[in-house]
């Protein structure tokens, strides 16, 4: 079984964060070191949310007793997500570095949407310039992929264009829209492909973390990365059809699991 690391944030209730990525990636036979970076109640847009954000020495200190007692040398994958501040992409960045020999990365930039960036500056800096470096794989949003490359990202041709910049083995643009539908787009040395699936209607909390735990999920069974997006593409469309169908704000990754474990992978299209 492998075992992945998962630097994120912690909500008690809801699917968000690390809350919705450890019980995807456990449900896929993938075992879980959840590693938060802030913790609380519910997500930030929960009324009357509490917690705390954890300071990047926390964090560091927790990765440094992962390395002492010889865990971390049995990590086969690294996941990282929400981070909250500059000081907990420094300890990010120490634990990518020492990661094991062959095992993978996969950065998932949390940055803001298409309301625009929640988080400083200095923040998509150290994305850009010292955690992507260090990636096999990464999963921007349409947004996250323009405030980190400074290209256009129009079309999934622009994001096409855009996500091979970065250099990564492959690069995953989430939320991509196109022909009325929505999915994730697949950029590696072989070209680039659009998983399309239905655009449910609502924006649901934690969807970003759960397609990021899927793209990694499918990527350790040995999926090419066309086919995790598609596969991955194909659940959270059933997942969120699902949480529409409750009238809830998050995925409801433990409910439907029985649901979006046996969905069928989205159709890919080729992107020139």
């Amino acid at each position: 079984m492998p075992i992945c690391p998962s630097v994120q944030s912690h909500v008690v209730a809801g699917h968000v964060g690390g809350g919705a990525a450890a019980p995807v990636l456990a449900l896929c036979g993938v075992e879980v070191w959840p590693l938060p970076t802030v913790v609380l109640s519910g997500h930030a847009a929960v009324p009357g949310a509490r917690g705390r954000r954890l300071p990047g020495t926390e964090v560091a200190d927790l990765a440094e007793g992962l390395r002492a007692a010889g865990a971390l040398a049995r990590a086969d994958a690294l996941l990282s997500g929400y981070l909250a501040g500059a000081d907990t992409a420094s300890a990010l960045e120490g634990l990518a570095r020492d990661r094991p020999t062959g095992a993978v990365y996969l950065c998932d930039p949390v940055l803001g949407d298409a309301d625009g960036p929640y988080l400083p500056e200095p923040l998509v800096a150290a994305y850009r310039d010292r955690l992507l470096p260090l990636a096999d794989y990464a999963c921007p949003n349409v947004h996250e992929l323009g405030w980190l490359t400074g290209r256009p990202v129009a079309s999934p041709a622009d994001c096409a264009a855009a996500a091979r910049t970065l250099g990564l083995r492959a690069v995953f643009v989430t939320s991509v829209e196109a022909e009325g539908g929505i999915g994730v787009l697949a950029c590696d040395a072989e070209g680039a492909q659009l998983a399309l699936g239905p655009k449910v209607p609502g924006a649901f909390r934690g969807a970003g973390d759960v397609t990021a735990a899927l793209l990694l999920a499918r990527l350790l069974a040995g999926a090419a990365p066309a086919q995790a997006a598609a596969a991955a593409t194909g659940a959270a469309a059933a997942l969120a059809a699902e949480a529409h169908r409750a009238r809830r704000d998050d995925l409801p990754v433990i409910a439907a699991a029985g649901i979006w474990r046996t969905a069928p992978p989205a159709a890919l299209r080729p992107v020139g």
